[in-house]
């Protein structure tokens, strides 16, 4: 998960001194929302989320805004 590409990466908040728990990547404040949403204790990174549900990133995002009203942050 740390080859992570965005658009506009500078509009994302990155977290340099925290890392996914999970593998280690890097971390920024979408995937916080994320954790915090599905009541995560630690950041954890969108892909790792994902995979723990085997879901595509995509579907993740889709479901994040359907149920939770949670849009990603600019430049993902």
């Amino acid at each position: 998960m740390n080859d992570r590409n965005y658009s506009a990466s500078a509009k994302l908040r990155w977290y340099p001194d925290i890392s996914c728990p999970t593998c280690g990547g890097r971390v920024n404040s979408w995937d916080k929302r994320c954790s915090r949403a599905l009541g995560y204790k630690q950041i954890v990174c969108e892909g790792c989320i994902a995979q723990e549900y085997q879901i595509e990133v995509e579907e993740l995002r889709d479901t994040m805004k359907e149920h939770f009203g949670l849009i990603p942050c600019p430049g993902i």
